[in-house]
């Protein structure tokens, strides 16, 4: 019997190939053709060959274990999701999972995986790729992104060639590749290239590089290199995909849980407030619809859902692409007295892009993210209609209609489908029964229906609405956090209109939701400020300061056209550096605004006035007044007795200080006067000529003159040191006594 040799190939294997048997029988052939094998026997060789070729591959690699389905589904207001798979497996089983490319850096930051029986997680591996640039790093060619062809080839100077061109094949090494240029009209065109070769015969041949119909690289190495560059440029567009593998190790069936964090959409929640048409002051019922989006590439089939109100924290932090440490450069010992230029090799190119192994700008920084809710397909509303009025039972006729509320009827319907629990800091709705939500459908889930307690008014924000609006002023008595959403509001069948609780409520708190535009209630207002006079004065190291009062009055008229009384909440928006002053307290301070509650009767017109008052104070330096000024403070009434009387002497030592520095200024108007005085009789002396006796005669008078001026002026400059003595030593005095001083 002819001998055959098996083959066998399994999936994982370095060839990549997929699990299969292959055999061959030595001249299996001939021997039929010869006849030396019957038929039947040929039939059961290869039957025989092949089972056991299938029992080795089978017993080589046993067949992967199913991943365990979604469980659990948590969502959160942060951009963020938590899926739990639980599944069984037996023995030492090898699970795999698929994760797209992005959502591998929120994987590694929050994977785990337990065996709840036992067993152990011996290993955890994922695909992993190098950057591009790493790859790339052993490859010495290069594809442009323009002028392909010619700068290809020239990146390839000394590389082996076999070119067709022009009916003829040229094999030879290139020298490079030579620009055609011809001059027309004073400038130089360039037409195209021609590839410049070393031919294998010896002649150095040129090629018009557009004329060549192919080449191949005779180099198998360059040719290795260009294949790959191409395989890694193709691959790392179309890669989305990463394996994750688990191994557990154990004995028997056992039960595995698996979870992870990865982006989703976040919950949202959206409100109906249903008001009893027939006893308007009964606590209306609020039912809360969670909306969910499936964005996963799994079916979601009895999994069970929360929704998280609250915003944890997120980041991210990239443990999945590879880094590498940039090492600094030296020289080789022993070399560095060398001519050798170390600063000329190059380094990695590392920014010529951004590196796979570095967080871009926006993921280096630590904080806070919100992550962009992905959009539920276009279909969801009209499929969800379609679904209700499948659901829908048969109408029933308006005389057998009950003549129950709206709301109670809603109630009785309505199963409230999530309890609530509190989860650290935050709050969850769990929901009460499985949901299922097939991948790219969304669903809304009914999590609270509950009586509430609160209160229908009048509410007026300018800064949210120029008119008043009708409001519902949302209280929460209840052991829940209601979620921010949208809230439409209904009396019966009717629809009331349509508002935004815009924040998290939690027990205990309360919320004003204006849902639409009252036309029976018209509001107006005026604003005048008044400055009051001072008020107060302080003195304290020269320096006066005046306190006065500036009044900011906010005048309301409030006219209700209405046949019904009603209760205005006004919000006045609170002026910085003002203090409320009239009325003497609000409501409630809010959102930097005061609330003030304004009853309204039927028909009324109300004023409704809001005084803000705050201080206002100027200052004033003593030292750069006049005592007609410090005059004027002493008679004010809002100074001290103690700051009078200081001001009254320092008004005396001004006056002094005044009178010393008049002396002192008529003292050099008449030191002024006697110079030109004696400049005009030395003038006098020169013109004279002759020695007549009526010339000796004045020469006599005018040097008495001079001499008699001579006396004044040293007079007039002693008295004007001793006044500028004592006007120094006044102005210290008085420089110290007013900085000294302080106003008890």
């Amino acid at each position: 019997m002819a001998r055959i040799r098996m083959r066998t190939y399994v999936s994982g294997s370095p060839n990549g190939q997929g699990c299969f048997a292959a055999m061959t029988a030595e001249r299996i052939v001939e021997h039929l053709k010869t006849g030396r094998i019957q038929m039947w026997k040929t039939s059961i060789l290869f039957l025989t060959a092949f089972l056991w070729a299938s029992t080795a591959a089978a017993q080589t690699v046993p067949a992967p274990d199913v991943t365990p389905p979604v469980k659990k589904v948590v969502l959160y207001k942060h951009g963020m999701g938590y899926i739990e798979r639980e599944g069984k497996i037996r023995d030492s089983a090898t699970l795999s999972l698929a994760f797209r490319a992005e959502q591998m850096k929120d994987l590694l930051t929050s994977f785990f995986a337990v065996d709840l029986n036992g067993g152990k997680i011996s290993a955890v591996r994922y695909e992993t790729r190098d950057p591009i640039s790493k790859q790339l790093q052993d490859i010495l060619i290069t594809v442009p992104e323009k002028a392909a062809l010619s700068q290809f080839l020239a990146q390839l100077k000394g590389a082996r060639l076999n070119v067709k061109a022009a009916g003829e094949t040229v094999s030879g090494r290139i020298l490079g590749i030579e620009p055609i240029t011809e001059v027309a009209g004073n400038q130089t065109i360039q037409k195209g290239y021609r590839l410049v070769l070393l031919s294998e015969a010896g002649p150095i041949r040129s090629l018009d590089l557009f004329s060549i119909a192919e080449f191949s690289l005779a180099d198998e190495a360059l040719q290795r290199d260009l294949n790959r560059l191409l395989d890694i440029s193709l691959d790392s567009k179309y890669t989305n995909r990463k394996k994750l593998t688990l191994t557990a190790a154990g004995q028997g069936e056992r039960t595995l849980r698996i979870g992870y964090l990865i982006e989703m959409p976040i919950w949202k929640c959206s409100y109906r407030v249903i008001f009893d048409d027939k006893k308007p002051d009964a606590p209306p019922l609020l039912q809360g619809w969670a909306l969910i989006e499936n964005t996963t590439e799994d079916d979601w089939s009895d999994v069970a859902v929360s929704f998280v109100a609250g915003n944890p924290i997120s980041y991210i932090m990239d443990l999945y692409s590879p880094y590498y440490v940039r090492r600094a450069q030296v020289p080789i010992p022993g070399l560095e007295g060398l001519s050798v230029d170390w600063g000329a090799a190059a380094p990695p190119d590392l920014a010529d892009e951004a590196q796979p192994g570095e967080p871009k700008a926006e993921e280096r920084e630590f904080g806070l993210r919100a992550k962009k809710s992905a959009r539920a397909p276009a279909n969801v509303a009209q499929q969800m209609d379609r679904a209700l009025a499948l659901s829908a039972p048969a109408p029933v006729p308006e005389s057998e209609r009950p003549s129950k509320p709206m709301g109670e009827l809603l109630a009785s319907s309505f199963d409230t489908a999530a309890r609530g629990v509190p989860v650290g800091e935050l709050f969850s709705y769990e929901a009460r029964d499985k949901v299922s939500v097939p991948r790219g459908q969304a669903a809304m889930v009914p999590i609270i229906s509950k009586g509430i307690h609160g209160r229908r008014l009048l509410y007026y924000k300018a800064a949210f609405s120029p008119r008043v609006t009708n409001a519902y002023v949302v209280s929460n008595d209840t052991d829940l956090t209601f979620e921010a959403g949208a809230m439409t509001f209904f009396e019966g069948s009717t629809s009331l209109g349509e508002g935004i609780l815009g924040h998290t409520l939690p027990p205990g708190s309360q919320e004003v939701v204006p849902y639409a535009i009252d036309p029976s209630v018209d509001i107006n207002t005026q604003s005048r400020s008044k400055r009051e006079p001072h008020f107060k004065g302080t003195l304290v190291d020269g320096i006066l300061t005046l306190t006065s009062v500036e009044t900011l009055t906010n005048s309301w008229k409030i006219v209700n056209r209405g046949k019904k009384p009603a209760t205005l909440w006004l919000n006045q928006p609170k002026k910085e550096g003002f203090r409320l002053s009239k009325p003497e307290k609000p409501l409630k301070e809010v959102d930097n605004h005061y609330r003030f509650e304004v009853q309204l009767k039927a028909g009324e017109t109300v004023d409704f006035a809001v005084e803000e008052k705050r201080d206002v104070s100027e200052t004033v330096q003593l030292a750069k007044i006049g005592t007609d000024q410090v005059r004027f403070y002493i008679a004010q009434p809002y100074l001290s007795a103690g700051a009078k009387a200081f001001l009254k002497e320092v008004g005396e030592l001004m006056a002094q200080k005044a009178a010393l520095q008049r002396e002192i200024n008529e003292g050099t108007q008449k030191t002024q006067r006697l110079t030109d005085e004696q400049k005009r009789l030395r003038s006098n002396l020169e013109s004279l000529r002759a020695d007549s006796p009526k010339e000796q005669e004045l020469r006599a008078k005018w040097i008495a003159a001079l001499s008699s001026d001579e006396d004044q002026l040293l007079q007039t400059r002693t008295q004007m040191e001793e006044a500028g003595g004592k006007l120094r030593q006044m102005e210290e005095a008085l420089a110290r006594k007013i900085r000294e001083y302080r106003d008890k």
